[in-house]
């Protein structure tokens, strides 16, 4: 008979109080989850859970700097950062994920979007938090745009009100997708994207 020993890894229970966490405020909202539904989703007991996070607040924080500032980050920023071209790349983000989203068969919404929309009239840090996250994504498009103007790829455009477009236009066809649950508004926003940046970098 092996004995099975119980291990000690408090980084490990740490991450999957996160993830747990995570997957529960992107489906069904931060406000609405408890923190006893928590615990069982990450199969830990009371004293772990509080050891890590004695308040949600304190994990709503920690989702938000860990889980959903990487979600934006291999999602959007490092993709812009190893494309060719700006408009190229923002086209093939929004493939991979209408293609995720179909695979999937649902549309939760974006982390960032969903998480900013109920929480951040409620809380300074958090919102905060979300901000930051906003800016960094928007700095990232806006240097491509940059960039593509320091090339002479494209001119007349102003990358900070460019950037700023792009988001809100992904966020919104978003949220549309995820009231519908369909990638229509996606494929749609998409297009729209691509044939403006075609007339701009024309």
């Amino acid at each position: 008979m092996i004995e099975h020993r119980r291990t000690n890894d408090p980084r490990a229970v740490r991450r999957r109080i996160i993830d747990a966490a995570y997957d529960a405020f992107v489906t069904q909202g931060y406000l609405a989850t408890g923190m006893s539904e928590l615990r069982e989703k990450a199969s830990v007991s009371g004293g772990a859970m509080a050891h890590h996070f004695p308040a949600k607040r304190e994990l709503g924080l920690a989702v938000i700097r860990d889980r959903v500032a990487e979600a934006v980050q291999c999602t959007w920023i490092e993709p812009l950062h190893a494309c060719s071209d700006t408009p190229s790349g923002i086209d093939q983000i929004f493939t991979d994920i209408i293609g995720e989203l179909s695979r999937n068969g649902s549309v939760s919404g974006c982390p960032l979007n969903n998480m900013a929309m109920e929480v951040s009239k409620h809380d300074h840090e958090m919102r905060e938090a979300l901000g930051a996250i906003f800016t960094a994504w928007q700095d990232a498009l806006s240097t491509r745009f940059q960039e593509d103007v320091r090339l002479k790829r494209v001119d007349g455009i102003q990358p900070d009100s460019l950037a700023t477009l792009t988001i809100a236009a992904y966020s919104g066809a978003m949220a549309m997708a995820k009231a519908h649950q369909d990638t229509r508004p996606l494929q749609n926003c998409q297009g729209e994207l691509a044939a403006l940046f075609a007339s701009k970098y024309a």
